[in-house]
């Protein structure tokens, strides 16, 4: 569907008001250049409820709704009262719409977060794990900029401050399914930010963890073990990173392995550990099909990603010998290091490389790792200032 023709049902939400559209369609077109404007009467509310209203309720059409600055806010308050009316589909949905919208250039990354900062009460796993990989992702693109990134830290620690406490670390017997999901995704994000309650208790647990003859169960739930290694591995020194990579040689549970490489990939930091990282994934340790495993952690590590992509260069002729007829292996090399970057020099550097070498079995991975960085460039370029004056305005 282009955004030339578009089919809106114009399905609102509260439904129990009363709410006067003009002209009263359920159904319109838009294609070419003709257009249509809807009026919406604000809806009477009772006294102290928030008054708002929801084009595209339960997000069952496909397109997005740009909402005004007045609109978000209306919506923010109704969501942080717990309006029955505003579902999980709602408050997913307003995310996504508004993060698009972001990223396209048609609403701008301080308007996501007007939305994000009234979601301190919400509850469902759903709906924080869409919240939480959009604010990684801000933190991620635009970390360019020292201020930006520290800013947005304070930002998720308030944000998740109430939920950390509220679920802790333990896991009681017959807890559902997706409790222990989200625990495992808060306190995550809770370490990335620099939650000082979370970093004191993932370090002591770690360590616990490390004891030797530990119940290491009781000390870390398999759920919440990755969140404590990285906590460990950004906080702490080479101790901790022999540590867990002695947990590695020494577990005999391959997911247990996985999860130490993608630690020891998204949490290494200072230009030795970095280093050791590399020549650990290249070493007969380490076995081919578990490459992704350390790739997708140095991905998502702000200290350690364009080195990574450098050693990537460097070691092009061995990595494409080891791998040559793997097509997706090949192409993630090619993706990973540069996923959250947003360098417009990145983009020139990763086109000038590959300019002269036979690409045939990742062109599309390449092309599509080229497309993404001119919109991110694109992106950051927009918001940039606009979102560290934001920050400083809202006390981050």
């Amino acid at each position: 569907m282009s955004p030339e023709r578009v089919v809106l049902p114009t399905n609102v939400s509260p439904v129990h008001y009363d709410l006067k559209l003009t002209p009263n369609l359920e159904t319109f077109v838009l294609k070419g250049e003709a257009a249509i404007t809807l009026t919406f009467e604000a809806p009477q509310t009772k006294d102290g409820e928030p008054s708002f209203f929801l084009v595209n309720k339960s997000f069952t059409g496909v397109f997005r709704t740009n909402c005004s600055g007045e609109s978000i806010r209306k919506i923010g308050q109704a969501i942080l009262a717990g309006h029955p009316d505003l579902a999980v589909s709602d408050r997913a949905g307003l995310l996504a719409d508004q993060s698009s919208l972001a990223v396209s250039g048609y609403s701008s990354v301080n308007r996501l977060l007007d939305l994000v900062q009234y979601y301190k009460n919400e509850t469902t796993f759903v709906v924080w794990s869409l919240l939480l990989a959009k604010l990684d992702n801000i933190m991620q693109l635009f970390s360019v900029n020292d201020r930006t990134y520290e800013g947005v830290k304070h930002f998720q620690r308030e944000l998740v401050d109430k939920l950390v406490h509220q679920l802790g670390w333990e896991f009681p017997e017959n807890e559902d399914y997706l409790t222990t999901r989200l625990r495992g995704s808060i306190l995550s994000a809770a370490g990335k930010a620099g939650h000082e309650a979370t970093v004191k208790e993932g370090l002591r647990r770690f360590e616990l963890f490390m004891q030797e003859g530990a119940d290491q169960v009781a000390a870390l739930h398999p759920s919440i073990r990755r969140t404590a290694f990285e906590i460990a591995l950004t906080h702490g020194g080479v101790k901790e990173f022999d540590q867990v990579l002695n947990y590695y040689r020494t577990t005999p549970k391959q997911d247990q392995q996985s999860m130490a490489l993608v630690a020891l990939g998204a949490s290494a930091h200072g230009q030795e550990m970095i280093q050791r990282v590399f020549e650990f994934a290249l070493s007969s340790e380490v076995r081919s099909q578990d490459m992704p495993h350390v790739l997708s952690g140095l991905s998502t590590n702000i200290k350690a990603r364009h080195s990574a992509w450098n050693w990537i260069k460097s070691h092009w002729a061995t990595l494409h010998e080891r791998f040559t007829g793997n097509m997706g292996m090949l192409g993630l090399l090619v993706k990973a290091p540069v996923n959250g970057m947003a360098d417009k020099a990145i983009l020139k550097d990763l086109t000038d490389f590959f300019a002269d070498k036979d690409v045939k079995e990742f062109d599309r991975d390449l092309e599509q790792a080229k497309e993404a960085l001119r919109i991110r460039c694109k992106w950051v370029s927009r918001d940039g200032p606009a979102l560290e004056a934001w920050l400083v305005e809202n006390g981050h």
